[in-house]
């Protein structure tokens, strides 16, 4: 129906936005010379998540308790 195709349509423009600004970040994090450091503690984020994931902005260990956090608030 137009109602699922719309309502796929904003989830979907909803997820690029986030993944611009994610993109945006990671970028003048570049700029300011503090790429590939965890926002949250401050330690170096590992070089395989940044291959995977470039505009990571969190070390796994902290992007694990921020999704356990999460899900722990639904």
């Amino acid at each position: 129906s137009e109602a699922f195709e719309l309502e796929k349509r904003l989830a979907l423009e909803k997820k690029l936005r986030n993944t611009l600004a994610e993109i945006e970040h990671a970028l003048e994090k570049y700029e300011t010379g503090t790429y590939g450091i965890c926002d949250s503690c401050g330690q170096p984020i590992e070089s395989a998540r940044l291959e995977a994931l470039p505009q990571a902005n969190l070390c796994l260990k902290c992007k694990m308790r921020q999704t356990k956090d999460a899900k722990g608030t639904r």
